[in-house]
């Protein structure tokens, strides 16, 4: 190997001062690479629950996947749009407080609209009215909802938002106004590529105050000790403490520093042995929906809606209901009539395996 290759290999001092250093290479603002690592598995998690929101609601497949976490400001986001966007400001109220903003570029956000409204995202035309602002904000109050339930569940904490605002307007009146954020003010740009079915591949972006993102990051580590914080290895592990509280519900995708979480072979035994890690999410709270069925419907039908209308689902009388846990199938059976209550009676369930696949 000659002296050039082994020069560009060599280590400057000061990488070799942030490999020394538990703080690892904390920037400028203030986030270090193990938080910034720590937010995009968060967005992971948080966007894969809203990805299968949307595919819900727009009868199409939809990924929303590869985060990409920065520290800016609002004045820099500026300068990558130059057409007017979609703002979506969401307000969170319990759990986490603060506002975050969703950019979605204007081509997308018609097609969205045009979806959620019955179209085949094809033939779009027109530009964004109200109404279609109203569908927008339909499809985002599903997404960041899901969002924030995956987000309870990480940080063990009720987490709740206000309904979502929509605004179509030029960004940089958003930024001279002033109401969304200031114009020194740093904060945290999360970067998603979107996919919906064949339709789209596109990213939108969700903006976050810098201090927003700490106080995530302080809630998922325990004892409300923040990442960079020097903590005795003999205390914490922070490996550990990541695999507890973020992978639980991760994509397959690897990241850097988690650890994939080991499940058993169940085979055909009846009796299941659950690993020792398993127990550190046996007490996540689940969502238990009873689902007698499903219809899909334009806007302008369930606009039409009135008392005594009648929504036919796509299930049969007397057919047997689906028992869901956090949207995934587990169990089929019959509503039942408990004192004055509704219950649910178990006929068929699927294997263990199956229901920790699901889960």
């Amino acid at each position: 190997m000659s002296e050039e290759n082994n020069e560009k290999k060599m280590l400057t001092q000061e990488e070799i001062d942030a490999l020394m250093n538990n703080t690892a290479n904390i920037n400028d603002q203030g986030l270090s690479e193990e938080e910034i690592d720590v937010l995009g598995e968060i967005g992971n998690i948080a966007m894969g629950s809203s990805a299968t929101a949307l595919n819900a609601i727009l009868d199409q497949k939809v990924e929303i996947t590869t985060p990409q976490v920065r520290v800016t400001s609002f004045g820099e986001i500026t300068e990558e749009y130059s057409r007017p966007c979609v703002l979506v400001q969401v307000e969170y109220k319990s759990g986490l407080e603060g506002t975050n903003v969703l950019i979605i570029k204007s081509e997308d956000a018609l097609l969205i609209a045009d979806l959620m409204m019955g179209g085949n995202g094809i033939d779009i035309d027109g530009e964004l009215d109200e109404i279609k602002l109203s569908a927008i904000g339909e499809a985002m109050n599903q997404m960041i909802g899901s969002a924030a339930t995956s987000m309870s569940s990480i940080i063990n904490e009720v987490v709740n938002i206000t309904p979502p605002e929509v605004k179509y307007l030029d960004i940089n009146d958003a930024y001279e106004s002033g109401s969304y954020f200031k114009a020194d003010e740093m904060i945290v740009d999360t970067s998603f590529q979107l996919k919906i079915g064949d339709l789209l591949d596109s990213s939108f972006k969700q903006l976050a105050p810098l201090e927003f993102a700490r106080e995530m990051v302080r809630k998922i580590s325990s004892d409300g000790l923040t990442v960079k914080e020097e903590i005795p290895e003999s205390e914490i592990d922070d490996t550990e403490l990541l695999e507890s509280t973020v992978t639980v519900s991760a994509p397959e995708k690897e990241t850097v520093g988690v650890k994939r979480a080991q499940f058993p072979d169940f085979g055909d035994s009846k009796k299941v042995t659950v690993p020792q890690n398993m127990e550190l999410i046996q007490d996540v709270p689940l969502q238990i929906t009873v689902q007698l069925g499903k219809a899909r419907m334009t806007i302008k039908e369930i606009l039409e809606l009135g008392e005594g209308s009648i929504v036919e689902l796509d299930k049969l009388a007397g057919e047997a209901v689906d028992l869901l846990v956090n949207g995934k199938l587990i169990a089929k059976g019959e509503v039942v009539v408990i004192d004055e209550n509704f219950g649910f009676r178990v006929k068929d369930i699927v294997t263990p395996m199956e229901r920790l696949n699901n889960l």
